[in-house]
């Protein structure tokens, strides 16, 4: 079987052929000359119930990991641009004194990758809360503590919500992993069961189309 191109399809149309071909009698009649049997049937329905709960936990993580990134990710664009103002702002007023903007971490490239940027921001709020000389040379641009407080406690609450897009990406990934194992053992089974299904039914092909086995006409 090629790969799964509608999962929730697949699962769909597994449902309709298994219980299909239990509560028909004639289909029920003609499979189970062919081994298909309630023990055969049970472990169809095995798998088939852990792959539908394997999916579902996926669409699950899925959707938690995107609702983990948009929370992250607007919280870093508010983050990022008022730093960058800050940033700016600082590099005007100091373009004349180096050390400054050294001490300050703001010389060069603005951070691209975001634990550089985590580690910038810290450095810069940290300085201007802890350095009385930078503190009175960024007073002309209002760049004052209590303001570097507040955006060092955004960077906190943007960590957090770092750390739980990391956790529900890890989580989603491994749910993936499990989903992708349980719907490939399925669509095996579901392969032998289709390959049965066409000789028993090779007379009958109305009945295949009734357990979603196309037919071509």
């Amino acid at each position: 079987m090629t790969f799964i191109r509608s999962e929730s399809k697949f699962l769909e149309r597994t449902h309709t052929a298994l219980t299909n071909a239990q509560t028909d009698p004639q289909i029920k009649a003609a499979l189970a000359e062919f081994g298909i049997d309630e023990t055969k049937y049970a472990e169809g329905w095995g798998k088939y119930d852990k792959g539908k709960e394997t999916w579902e936990l996926n669409q699950k993580e899925e959707l938690e990991t995107r609702v983990a990134s948009h929370t992250y990710s607007t919280t870093y664009s508010i983050l990022e641009m008022t730093f960058r103002r800050h940033r700016e702002l600082t590099q005007i007023l100091c373009k004349k004194d180096p050390d400054t903007l050294i001490h300050l971490g703001v010389k060069g490239r603005f951070p691209i990758k975001y634990n550089e940027f985590f580690d910038k921001v810290k450095l810069f709020y940290t300085t201007i809360n802890t350095n009385p000389a930078v503190q009175a040379k960024l007073a002309l641009i209002k760049l004052t503590p209590e303001l570097a407080t507040e955006c060092l406690a955004e960077l906190d609450t943007l960590l957090t919500h770092r750390s739980e897009f990391d956790k529900e990406m890890g989580e989603s990934q491994a749910a993936t992993v499990t989903k992708n194992a349980d719907l490939h053992e399925l669509s095996e089974w579901m392969d032998d069961f289709d390959t049965l299904a066409k000789i028993a039914l090779y007379d009958t092909p109305q009945r295949l189309e009734i357990l979603g086995v196309l037919v071509k006409s």
